[in-house]
Parts: structure tokens; sequence; C-alpha cells
């Protein structure tokens, strides 16, 4: 049997709720929706928040598909917060091999999402059985997150402008961390995404012939060689960056004779500041002209700005590690959590409000693989947990925000 951890810090009405909410991450684990296409996962948690008797509004499908809300209006004036959680899975297979594995060949909740959008559907359950509070708490289910795009399109949409939402809120779990801590950070946790290709265009000839054509792979290999000191001679040592190369593609494989007329290569670029992003960029474009131009080859670069950083603001996160220490204690409550490379479309939200993510510890003897590992699981024990916090920052918050 799963037993909540912190199970004396809970509220008794989200412990009452816990057979419910594992049960439906159990079922959302063995049927994943990725992307966009999150028809399924959305009828299950519009399934649960009416049998908790939580109305539920169903988003724009022309301009913010895969994703639902809810609005739970207080009995007292005040002013709107959202939270929100994301639903979407990741198109890899499932080893997890529990009873609740997934049924869904190459999909797979290996990143938490079906426990993410779990505890925010008890912290929603309670606060409509719960309305003595001013102004109004939205819950937003969305989807796509993995791909970069699902808090784009809610942006897009209006949707926080329509509600007049002031302040937004997310957790994540935390395979870093044991069951019952919670890591907080002002300013940058995740690094932005960025990806980028680089194509060089010469002519192909025979291979016993070199002369005749003009060979790009010397100079993919010398691109190759002159990123590797981005990082390490142009960004300032005292700033973060990540640049990777992920893949590279000459000719065709198993043809020996043949030297080709493109080579290409590509990969990830993550940063926390937008100045190294612009400096890493704008050194990408300018090596590959460069290298391109000593070769008498042409080069074709593309660079896509995938996702900001995540940059937690002060006021909000230093009211979360309150509130969460006033809860658990400051002993498990981490106010200074490590930064982290990955990247989170959570920082979407807060380019148009303040906003704050923190991260919720999973890990224990039976939760030891990392997030996007084909063997990964979320800990049920968890959620309770994190509804009850959820339920006492949007408690707090509504009040504070109804002073102001």
């Amino acid at each position: 049997m799963i037993e909540p951890v912190s199970k004396d810090k809970c509220l008794p009405e989200i412990l009452a709720l816990f057979p419910d909410l594992i049960a439906h991450r159990h079922d959302i684990h063995q049927h994943p929706d990725c992307g966009f296409e999150t028809q399924r996962t959305i009828g299950k948690i519009k399934e649960f928040l009416e049998k908790h008797n939580v109305s539920s509004k169903d988003m724009d499908d022309a301009t913010c598909p895969g994703s639902l809300f809810v609005e739970i209006k207080g009995n007292l004036p005040g002013k709107t917060i959202g939270f929100r959680a994301d639903i979407d899975a990741l198109k890899m297979k499932d080893k997890s091999e529990k009873e609740w594995t997934s049924k869904i060949d190459g999909h797979a909740h290996a990143c938490g999402h079906d426990g993410h959008q779990t505890w925010l559907m008890g912290a929603a359950a309670y606060m409509a059985e719960h309305r003595d509070f001013p102004g109004t708490l939205v819950c937003l289910f969305q989807g796509a997150e993995e791909t970069g795009k699902g808090a784009e399109s809610v942006v897009k949409s209006g949707f926080l402008d329509k509600y007049n939402i002031q302040e937004m809120y997310a957790a994540h779990d935390e395979p870093f961390l044991k069951k019952g801590e919670v890591g907080f950070k002002v300013g940058h946790l995740q690094a932005a995404s960025d990806s980028f290709a680089v194509k060089f265009i010469g002519a192909g000839t025979h291979g016993g012939r070199p002369h005749q054509g003009m060979d790009p792979i010397p100079a993919l290999s010398e691109m190759y060689l002159a990123m590797q000191t981005i990082v390490s001679r142009k960004v300032d040592p005292l700033e973060s960056a990540v640049v990777s190369v992920c893949f590279m593609n000459a000719g065709t494989l198993g043809t020996y004779n043949v030297l080709p007329g493109e080579a290409v290569m590509g990969g990830t670029v993550r940063t926390f500041l937008p100045e190294v992003r612009d400096l890493v960029e704008n050194t990408i474009k300018r090596m590959a002209e460069g290298i391109a131009l000593a070769h008498g080859l042409k080069a074709e670069v593309t660079y896509e700005r995938l996702i900001s950083s995540v940059n937690n603001d002060e006021r909000l996160t230093k009211e979360g590690v309150r509130i969460a220490q006033d809860l658990l204690g400051k002993d498990k409550i981490y106010p200074d959590f490590k930064p982290f490379m990955s990247s989170e479309d959570f920082s979407v939200y807060q380019e148009k409000v303040p906003g704050t993510i923190c991260r919720i510890g999973i890990s224990d003897e039976n939760h030891t693989v990392p997030l996007h590992n084909p063997k990964f699981d979320f800990n049920d024990e968890v959620l309770a947990l994190a509804s009850t916090l959820f339920v006492k920052i949007a408690q707090e918050r509504l009040n504070a925000l109804s002073k102001e």
C-alpha cells in the first residue's frame, strides 16, 4: 500500500483524495499523450474534476490545443493567480516495468508530467470546496511542454490577459531531492534552449580525384573543433553555457569512393543570460562564414531560439520558500537550489507576468532513476504533499494580493 510522505503535514481533505489521485496518475501513465494530442488525458482530468464538483473549461482548439483550465472564484473580491501543470508525455519507450507501464509503444511519462497534473488536480479539488479566499485561482493543465510550444500557444492566445492573471506558479518533480524536500531558486533556475544547424555546400566528386571538387568534410571538421572554443574562450568563465554538437552527416554510409557535395552538423545551445545567448549565436554564424570562405564553400546556418531561460521572480520565490518552510520545516527546504541546463517552457509565462517554479523531491530507495530515462516512474507518495503546498501558496498569495 502506498503511504503519503509527510502525512501529518497534508490537509485531511487532500489525504481523502489520495487513492483517487493515485488511480488517475497510474491510468495516465498507462495511456500517455504527447505534444498537443492530449485529448484522452484532458478527458480523464475532466472526469476527475467533475467527480469532485469542479467545473473545467476547454481552451480554444484553434489557438491553444491540448490544454484545459479551471477557474475557481473565491467568496471575496480580489486578484487572480495561476498554477500550471504540464500534462504531455515523451516520445520514447517505457521500460519502468510497473503494473501501470505505458500501453502505447513509443510513448512514456518519463518526466513526471502524469504526477504534475495529478497534484494540481488535488489542489483544485480542495480550493473548489473551500472558497473562503479572496480573488480567483486559475489552474492550467498545459500540453506540449516537451515540444517547447505549449506555453507559447497559451500566451499567444491571450489567456493571461483575458483572465488578468497577476502571478504564475508551477512545480516539477526532482529525482535529485529526497521525497518530502522542496527546492527553490531566485533568478535563473533552468537554461534557455536553442537549436542550430550548419551546412557547408561544395561540389561532389570522385574520391580519387578530390581536386576536381570542393570537399565540405574538412570544413565541417574545422567547424566542430572551432566550436569547442566558444565556451572555453568566448564566454565569461563565471557564466554558464553549453554548446553540444549532436549530429554530423556527410556522404552516404557504405559509399567509399564519392566525396559529398554537402556536409551538415547540428545540436543544442543552453545559456542563462541573454547577452551570452547572443554571443554564442553570433559566434557560430561568424565561424561558419569564415571557415566556408577559407575553403571556397558556401555556408548555411540555421539558428532557432526555442525557449527562454527560467528566471524566477525574487519576491514570489522567497514567499514560496517561507510558505514551504512553515509547512515542512526549514530542514526540508532548499532555498538556493542549484541551477541546471535543461529547459522548461514555464519561462514563457515569466516573460509576461511574475512567476516562480520549484522542484519537489521524489527520491527514495525505489525511485532513483533520472528524468527522461526509459525506466523512470513518478513517486506517488508525494502527491498529497505537493497538492497541500499548492493550496497553502494559493491561499497566502491571494490573501496578500487582496491587501495590496
